[in-house]
């Protein structure tokens, strides 16, 4: 996912109890884009609010925002109590202001390539040749391919952490401030093929060209490098060999009680995850200095391609058109049910006081 190009500021605020004066010990992380002020967000912070909201420090005029805020609340995700709020003393948001600036400053040194990247070489189609490889390119892939098979091991470690939550789960459909188990119930769809077998003249008049679809996919040529069995065979084996897991609606309102066990396995994932998440902005700022390299080209020899181009793209039965002349008809054939979905969905913070 690129980057998004949204300036604005960072600011932290805590809260006060207006008749004691008691000063409370949690601070937001959170930001306004350059559309708004950050008074105006503190305003409504403020709004049905019991406690007193102050600002306590702010970052102004941060190129990503939103790409800051994200890598402050995993970087400081064993602080992390709910929303947007950390439990952070004064000497800690000191500390974690100090870590904004240095990242805003090296936003300010990035965000010229990477609007470069984003806003014009990504947006045009590439000349169809291949580009020689240099030592800068040759350097960022080994970076690079270092940084995706780190990656890859935190993310089979993390898929591996949550089999273990799984076994400790029970039958139950969460574990108290933990994580729970997201149910998406069975939908009802259009059956195209069903309204076809019936109707198939009028089928056929809904079959309408679509525009040619603008492909730039960005792929290694030594993927095989980085991947989880050449990496890290012990880890790559411990995923293979982890059991299927299955849910029932009937075990979504159980919970299980939280253990020092639990605790302990949690406060490990929330690592892996700062970990993972860490490599995936290294990985996508140097990908944004590759691409660069690769310029107007198709790409760079033995290193990646990333051919832009326009693919016509085959006639199709346009759902929205035929739903628009003819509702009552459509209504008819959405009859196609989909599966029930069910997600284990752990906590990225800790709400909780350890045992």
């Amino acid at each position: 996912m690129a980057i998004k190009l949204t300036p604005g500021n960072l600011y932290f605020i805590r809260d006060i109890d207006y008749l004691t004066g008691e000063i409370g010990k949690y601070v937001k992380i959170g930001i306004v884009t350059n559309d708004r002020k950050t008074e105006d967000r503190l305003k409504d912070h403020q709004t049905g609010n019991p406690r007193g909201i102050y600002p306590v420090a702010e970052v102004t005029n941060v190129p990503f925002v939103e790409r800051l805020e994200t890598q402050l609340h995993y970087e400081h995700n064993e602080k992390w109590i709910a929303g947007e709020w950390f439990l952070l003393n004064d000497k800690e948001v000191i500390a974690v202001v100090k870590i904004a600036e240095a990242l805003k400053a090296q936003q300010l040194i990035d965000k010229p390539l990477i609007e470069e990247v984003l806003l014009k070489i990504q947006e045009k189609v590439s000349n169809g040749k291949v580009k020689a490889a240099n030592k800068n390119a040759l350097d960022l892939e080994k970076k690079i391919i270092k940084l995706k098979g780190e990656l890859n091991v935190y993310k089979a470690k993390i898929e591996i952490a949550k089999y273990e939550f799984y076994k400790l789960l029970g039958a139950n459909g969460s574990i108290e401030g933990v994580l729970k188990i997201k149910y998406s119930p069975s939908k009802l769809a259009f059956d195209e093929k069903a309204f076809q077998k019936a109707h198939p003249a009028l089928h056929i008049k809904f079959v309408l060209p679509r525009e040619d679809k603008f492909n730039h996919n960005f792929n290694y040529t030594n993927n095989d490098q980085y991947s989880l069995g050449n990496v890290d065979p012990a880890v790559a084996a411990s995923k293979k060999a982890l059991g299927t897991t299955t849910y029932t609606k009937a075990q979504l309102k159980g919970v299980q009680k939280r253990t020092k066990k639990i605790e302990k396995l949690h406060a490990d994932h929330l690592l892996l995850l700062k970990e993972m998440k860490w490599r995936e902005y290294a990985i996508e700022i140097m990908e944004y200095h590759l691409q660069k390299l690769v310029g107007t080209y198709d790409g760079i020899d033995g290193i990646c391609t990333w051919r832009r181009y326009y693919a016509p793209q085959t006639n199709s039965f346009n759902v929205a058109a035929f739903k628009e002349k003819h509702p009552k008809l459509y209504e008819s054939f959405v009859t196609k049910p989909s599966n029930e979905g069910f997600a284990m969905d752990v906590e990225k913070s800790r709400a909780y006081k350890p045992k």
